[in-house]
């Protein structure tokens, strides 16, 4: 077990003190001590990220073994526990493994109010053994994916004084609603500022490819891990990634992280609806330094020393509310505001200066949050506590944390999967001449085959695949030159990877698979080991009828033999089978080149699902279908070979 220690005494009349509280450790076996303090700034119901890697902790202390997450908890303690129910969540780096690289960020809400330069003490516990149940948290920020929002599959998030949703396909807020439900961005179809040009960050121009617009088809969106205290989901710019955001929401405000950024200069921008609705008379602009504006007003110069604004509305809330936008990085750059020619929304922008996009370096981080404060002075000390760092010690895995990983559910197998064209996850690049292990205990990618290391050219597509223990067996899309096999490999054949060396496993000409319509693009063994096969197109092999791309060949060293009849019973008569592994229970995974639709059950080229077949073969084949693993709840778009483990 470990244990988190964060210590610290309360200073001054705001001083908590221990009390007759038991603490939350139920037998697990090993601490560590971590201290933060307020670092200049007085905080309220803050919450911490600690950046933690358990496993040399554990190592540390005598321990070895995989951590057991549920056996976190967490006490503060001052002389004595004073509270043993923290409330927290521990979210895995994309690259956690619980045995040796246990990584991850401890985000924990540090309760009641802390003074500016007081420290606070904390200890978490945990363990290797089993037999732990993790504690239950009221949520706080409340995650809901994939609802429909104005014609969009969305994120919705709702914590206590504010309610998001955010467009997945666009990668930006379209509806920002304060605990009064007044819409502060207010995006729509209507053309222009009335509508369509509203949102939350806007951040690259549509001229270099518009991503991060709500109300567009340009992105690709992710939930990375949600939890009682913050919700962490990503954009990616399609088709290659290039752009790349996270956005972490937390009770009281949401903050920005740019990952990745392509070649052009962006801004960051708020055009949106202060209060519901623009008012240029009413609503007002305010800058770090008190320098404040109607709406009516412009700015065409940079914000001095820290960059933050707020935009208020007197007449919402008891007296005014108002909105906090922050640029964590200070810079030199033009952050100018105008109202659209219609005074119909806010334009608003951290690097604008007109229609020039001037941000174009990293870090760059920023946060948004409501305040129901409206004066300068007050709103400061909001913002100061929002963004303004703390003093940690005790983390052992600040540098060189890829963020944390998907979101969980472990599943009862893996999956191998050649990507169909070069991707990048999590930091990591992946090619289409090699192979990807999914590990569905902690749904994290790892590469496994490395295909331009062995030796094959890059040009190389790996379009069907096999796993037999420590063997891969491999067919490409395209006739190519394979180390150590003379002459070029043809798409109909296939090859066995095995101690590092490649050999021809199958000929395909010599067994009558000898025009283009015949190459091989799905690969498998039945229980018996005879080899399975699907083509791209029509067949006519010796022995048997002409068949189509949906089927699956048998061949068993000798003869053919039709073993999946996908183009009649079967219900598969328009696809293209793309994809197969004969599972240990008879089960037959499949996947299609493009869509499918069978007995209600649809999906596309990204989905692996089961056939649990009552008869096989020729004109016999039926089955009961059912939907098994999707990719891109994986971040992996599409695919074209699979193996499941």
């Amino acid at each position: 077990m470990l244990a988190v220690l964060i210590v610290g005494v309360l200073a001054g009349p705001g001083a908590r003190q221990a009390i007759a509280l038991g603490s939350c450790n139920s037998g697990q076996r090993y601490q560590q001590t971590i201290t933060v303090n307020g670092g200049g700034f007085a905080r309220d119901d803050k919450p911490v990220e600690v950046k933690l890697n358990l496993t040399p902790l554990l190592a540390a202390q005598g321990g070895a073994g995989a951590i057991n997450l549920d056996s976190l908890c967490l006490d503060e303690i001052d002389g004595g526990v004073v509270d043993n129910a923290v409330i927290f969540q521990f979210d895995k780096a994309a690259d956690y493994q619980a045995t040796n690289k246990a990584r991850g960020t401890l985000t924990f809400l540090m309760a009641g109010h802390t003074a500016a330069n007081a420290t606070r003490t904390y200890r978490l516990y945990f363990d290797t053994a089993s037999g732990f149940t993790a504690p239950a948290f009221i949520d706080r920020v409340m995650l809901t994916d994939g609802v429909s929002h104005k014609g969009y599959q969305s994120i919705q998030i709702s914590t206590g004084d504010a309610e998001y949703f955010y467009h997945k396909p666009g990668g930006g807020f379209a509806t920002l609603l304060d605990k009064n439900n007044n819409d502060w961005i207010g995006w729509n179809t209507t053309a222009g500022g009335a509508g369509d040009f509203r949102g939350i960050p806007n951040m690259v121009h549509p001229n270099d490819g518009g991503y991060f617009h709500p109300g567009r088809n340009n992105a690709t969106t992710t939930v990375l891990s949600d939890g009682a205290l913050k919700a962490t989901f990503k954009s990616a710019s399609k088709p290659n990634g290039d752009w790349e955001v996270r956005w972490d929401v937390f009770p009281d405000y949401a903050r920005m992280t740019v990952v990745r950024q392509g070649t052009a200069n962006y801004w960051w921008l708020y055009e949106g609806t202060p209060g519901g609705a623009l008012e240029p008379a009413v609503d007002r602009l305010t800058r770090s330094d008190g320098s404040t504006i109607k709406a009516s007003g412009t700015w065409t110069n940079d914000i001095a020393g820290d960059e933050w604004i707020f935009v208020s509305d007197p007449n919402v809330g008891a007296n005014g509310r108002s909105l906090f936008l922050i640029h964590h990085q200070a810079d030199s750059k033009v952050d100018g505001y105008t109202a659209d020619a219609t005074n119909s929304m806010t334009i608003f922008g951290f690097g604008r200066s007109g229609n020039s996009r001037l941000l174009n370096t990293l870090p760059q981080q920023f946060t948004l949050g409501f305040t129901e404060e409206t004066a300068v002075g007050n709103v400061e000390s909001v913002v100061n506590a929002a963004y303004k760092p703390l003093v940690i010690t005790g983390e052992n895995d600040v540098d060189g944390d890829p963020g944390p990983g998907p979101v969980c559910n472990p599943l009862p197998f893996n999956v191998y999967v050649s990507p169909k064209k070069n991707v990048q996850i999590d930091g990591v690049a992946y090619a289409d001449e090699d192979i990807m292990r999914f590990d569905g205990t902690t749904c994290e990618w790892a590469l496994v085959f490395d295909g331009t290391a062995y030796g094959l050219p890059a040009s190389a597509n790996v379009d069907a695949l096999a796993v037999d223990g420590a063997d891969l067996y491999l067919s490409f899309l395209a006739p190519l030159n394979v180390p150590g096999i003379p002459g070029k490999v043809d798409d109909s054949d296939v090859v066995k990877f095995s101690d590092g060396v490649f050999s021809l496993y199958f000929d395909g000409s010599m067994f009558g698979l000898t025009v283009n319509a015949e190459d091989v693009d799905a690969i498998a063994f039945d229980a018996t080991g005879n080899l399975l096969v699907s083509t791209t197109g029509a067949y006519l092999v010796d022995g048997l009828p002409k068949g189509q791309d949906e089927d699956l060949l048998r061949f068993d060293g000798a003869a053919w033999e039709v073993y999946f009849d996908g183009s009649h019973y079967a219900g598969l008569g328009a696809e293209d089978v793309s994809g197969v592994d004969v599972l240990a229970g008879g089960e037959i995974a499949l996947t299609v080149l493009d869509s499918f639709s069978v007995a209600g059950l649809k999906g596309n080229g990204a989905d692996i699902f089961l056939c649990t077949p009552s008869s096989l073969g020729y004109l016999t084949t039926e089955c009961a279908y059912s939907s098994l693993w999707r990719s891109t709840d994986y971040d992996l778009a599409s695919f074209n070979a699979i193996d499941i483990e």
